[in-house]
Order: C-alpha cells, then structure tokens, then sequence
C-alpha cells in the first residue's frame, strides 16, 4: 500500500473514529437519504454538534439537491476500508496516531476550552446562570478599574462617568459582542441555532478581557505610575486578542457545529470590527 493510500486511510479513520460520526453513517446505510431533521431526531444531539459531526465527513457524506444527506461512494465503502486498516494496526503494518502529551492536551484546553464549550452546549440552559454571573464579575472589576468596557476592549472613561453605567456596560458588551456573532454567523454559514450555547459561550471566551481591569488594580494597589496604567490598558487587550480569538473561535464552533477555520473567519471579523468602531469612536470624539 502506497504513502497516499496510508493517508486517506488514516483521515477515512479520523473521521469516522468518533461514535456520533459512524451512527450518522451506519444510519445514512440503512436508507435512501436524510433530511438534518430526521437526522437530528435520530441521532438526538444538539443541532450545532450534528452540524459539526456532518462537517466532519465531509467527502463521505454529501448533500443532494433536496437537501437531504447521502452517502458518497466513499462513504460506503468507509466502514470496509476502516476495518482494513485497524486489521493493519492491529499487526503494525500501519502505525496508529501517537497519543497526544498531557501538556499538550492541557495548553490546548486552556487556549480553546473545548470541554467548557461542550459542556456549554450540552447544558445551555443550566449554564446561562454561570455565564451570568461571570459578566456580572465583569462589570463589577471594570468598574472597580474605572475602564469602559467597549465589546472586546477597554478605554478610559470620561471624568465623572456614573458607576453604575460602567458596571453595566460590560453585560452590553455581551449582548453586543453576541449579536454580531450572531449576524456573521448566519449570513456568512447559514447557521441557525445554538443561539443558547453560543451567547453561555461567548461569556467564558471573554474571561481573558477581565485579566485587564485585574492587573491594574494590581498595579494601582502597588503604585506604579499612570504610564504603565496606560500601557496595559493599550497593549494588554491587544495580546490578549489572541486568547479571546481562540476562544470565541471555539465556542462558535461549538454552538454552530462549524469548523474552527471558519469559525476563525468569524471571531476575526468580530475583534477587527470591534477596532474599527472603537478608532471611528476616538476620532469622532464621541466618549
């Protein structure tokens, strides 16, 4: 067997490798076609994860005209080419994937929060009371700061701003920042639904955003000068962009059963839109 063939082999197993995945082929099998409902009513998983799992057999699965799912001819003879190669793995002719080292394992969860967001989505409606809560923190440190929470990023509030608003800006950060989620997901993937999960995920993928208002206070309670205030309002949002980027970026996908480069498109789009409003807000002079 040639190099290529090891390979489409090894992504034949990849993508069949998880229990939901050879259901929705072993179901697809057994009948001419399937509507995403009839699926969804079968499988009995949350629509952004039947999304996520279709995305992912990809080639072996396809989409006719009626909108119904069929299995490709590579598909069909997934299940035979599958047991091939785990006969091969069993007698070392192909070796397996090595397993993924715990430090790894452990810096990936901390940059995308996979389980988080599976758990989110999972348990929307358990988890909205937590996502609550965290925003609320969100606007209590803000204030407690005295930062203006501007979706993603941070000014410096005009003198005498009330309290109150400040605390409740970070929550209309939320919303915000979810509403145009929402938008780009719908009108760049045709997306719907999920809208529970994603609004519970979006309040963790912005936890990086509260290390800001965190830290200076830290430096506030330590007395450095009003310059390094200033720089850590300026540049630490702007690394932190990247954390907030991968976690978004994961709870789309999540919520949406999109793939993370595309949900990547998304979160982008999000953090590049918040700039712009925010350069257009300073040179307008509006806060």
């Amino acid at each position: 067997m040639t190099l290529g063939q090891n390979t489409s082999i090894a992504k034949l197993y990849s993508a069949l490798s998880h229990p939901i995945r050879r259901q929705i082929v072993d179901l697809l099998k057994t009948r001419d076609g399937a509507g995403f409902k009839e699926l969804h009513d079968q499988i009995k998983i949350s629509v952004g994860a039947l999304y996520h799992h279709l995305d992912a057999l990809e080639g072996i699965v396809g989409q006719g005209s009626d909108k119904k799912y069929y299995l490709t001819d590579q598909g069909r003879s997934a299940i035979e080419a599958l047991s091939v190669s785990e006969e091969k793995i069993a007698t070392g002719t192909v070796q397996p994937d090595l397993p993924e080292t715990k430090l790894a394992s452990l810096a990936k969860e901390a940059l995308f929060g996979r389980s988080i967001f599976h758990y989110l989505n999972q348990e929307s409606l358990r988890s909205l009371p937590l996502a609550v809560l965290i925003v609320a923190f969100g606007g209590w440190i803000s204030a407690q700061a005295n930062l203006e929470p501007f979706l993603l990023l941070y000014l410096n509030p005009p003198t005498g701003m009330d309290h109150t608003l400040l605390i409740l800006l970070f929550p209309l950060s939320w919303i915000a920042t979810f509403t145009v989620t929402e938008a780009l997901s719908v009108a760049v993937f045709k997306r719907r639904g999920g809208e529970l999960s994603l609004l519970n995920g979006i309040a963790f993928a912005m936890l990086p955003v509260m290390i800001v208002p965190g830290v200076l206070l830290l430096t506030q309670t330590l007395s450095y000068t009003l310059r390094a205030e200033n720089l850590i309002i300026v540049a630490l949002p702007i690394l932190l962009q990247v954390w907030v980027v991968c976690l978004l970026s994961s709870a789309i996908s999540t919520a949406k059963g999109l793939r993370l480069e595309r949900t990547a498109l998304i979160s982008l789009g999000v953090v590049y839109l918040n700039i712009i409003v925010l350069v257009a807000i300073l040179q307008l002079s509006i806060f």
